[in-house]
């Protein structure tokens, strides 16, 4: 089986989230969604700990680059 063609139908676009870290993140903070729909970055352990970094929903992405 094709593990690609699983995952893709397997998982929406609403589903997907991408690290935006800082200062591109800033600009998306202004928008209505943000607060409610971002999740803020938090290391563990040993993770690389990364300022003011957010997980933003890729349709929030896909929505500002179609606004701009």
């Amino acid at each position: 089986m094709d593990n690609n063609y699983l995952f893709s139908s397997a998982t929406s676009v609403d589903e997907l989230y991408i690290l935006v870290k800082w200062p591109f993140v800033q600009d998306l903070m202004e928008y209505d969604w943000f607060k409610s729909e971002c999740l803020l970055y938090n290391a563990f352990e040993e993770q690389e700990h990364i300022d003011s970094a957010y997980f933003v929903p890729l349709k929030r992405i896909y929505e500002v680059k179609d606004d701009t």
